[in-house]
């Protein structure tokens, strides 16, 4: 192994560093979206060992209160038992009757 290694450059720091004054913590003020949680809630119905084929459900939209069978989910849509389609940014509510 050869001793002879090449000497380093270090710059060197002629001023105080303060870079640790402010403190950000985010978590006080995160506030889950609506979205997410009716995802989340869609996502436990369609996960239960109770749902085989279609879950009953009543759903809240911005307009109506639906109750139907739901027996699939694309990106943008639930689908039912009697081929409707349910918009997921209409969903205000879903519950499992």
């Amino acid at each position: 192994m050869d001793k002879n290694l090449p000497k380093v450059y270090a710059n060197p720091i002629n001023k105080t560093i303060n870079n640790n004054r402010e403190v950000f913590n985010s978590t006080d003020h995160y506030e889950v979206p609506k979205s997410e949680n009716i995802l989340k809630k869609i996502n436990e119905i369609f996960a239960s060992p109770n749902h085989v084929y279609k879950s009953e459900v009543l759903i809240k939209t911005n307009n109506e209160e639906i109750r139907t069978s739901i027996v699939g989910q694309t990106n943008t849509y639930l689908l039912t038992l009697d081929g409707n389609k349910i918009r997921l940014n209409d969903i205000v509510s879903i519950d499992k009757i």
